[in-house]
């Protein structure tokens, strides 16, 4: 994999793929992954999307790679919506998600993008209560987290939470492909792995809106490309054959 930094207004996105991919005219899938993922985490996606595909993988900004001028969701979509307008251009582009990634893909809105795959998008930060001891500890011990943990999170301080919830960025978005984990969030509990982050309501507000297809994967939680990675390629596959169809 070659690494590609990607000038923006608002600063520069490190993006990972084949050599030769970013030449190339097939179609692209670009890979956001989550807050905190490890450097290798969906690394080899490119090499199972076939032939008749290339693919990318970026990071959060500030995750190992630089800050841009704004931590939010609405401006790192801005910045990704620029990438794919300038290294990606002409191409038709499929845009997968992880967990906070998820939510900057589904405030994409490049034109060439024609199909979203969002995993486990957290639509309600308030009932995050697995990520809470993760969340308090980046915010006492890490004030460099502080903006991020503020602007996607809600945190307003230690113990505080202002209320962040992400139903809107489905207006408008390209056809959505939404994966979840089938262990249920609710209750808390004392679990070996995450459960799922996205509780009943908001599964049933998914399967109400147009233009979106839920998956659910049995026996999987919040980390389903770590946990359930042939299961994940099959929804890929079939992200690639509605982004042409």
């Amino acid at each position: 994999m070659e690494r590609t930094d990607v000038t923006t207004r608002l600063g520069i996105i490190p993006l990972w793929a084949p050599p030769g991919a970013l030449a190339s005219e097939k179609p692209f899938m670009l890979v956001i992954t989550g807050a905190w993922a490890e450097p290798d985490d969906m690394i080899r996606t490119p090499g199972v999307l076939g032939p008749a595909w290339d693919g990318g993988v970026m990071r959060l900004p500030g995750n190992g790679t630089p800050h841009l001028a704004e931590t939010s969701i609405a401006a790192w979509a801005a910045a990704v919506d620029e990438l794919i307008g300038t290294t990606l251009a002409g191409r038709p582009v499929v845009v997968v998600g992880l967990s906070v990634g998820a939510l900057v893909a589904l405030a994409v809105r490049a034109p060439q993008v024609k199909r979203i795959g969002a995993l486990e998008p957290p639509l309600v930060m308030s009932k995050l209560w697995p990520m809470r001891e993760r969340l308090l500890e980046g915010w006492r011990d890490h004030p460099q987290e502080r903006p991020l943990l503020q602007a996607v999170f809600g945190m307003t301080g230690e113990g505080g939470l202002e209320e962040r919830t992400w139903f809107h960025l489905f207006e408008g978005a390209a056809p959505v492909d939404v994966v979840l984990g089938g262990a249920p969030l609710m209750p808390p509990r004392n679990l070996p792995r995450f459960p799922s982050f996205v509780d009943e309501p908001e599964r049933a507000w998914l399967a109400a809106q147009p233009g979106v297809r839920t998956y659910v994967i049995p026996g999987v939680g919040h980390n389903i490309h770590v946990f359930a990675p042939y299961e994940l390629l099959e929804v890929l596959k079939r992200l690639q054959a509605a982004a042409l169809a």
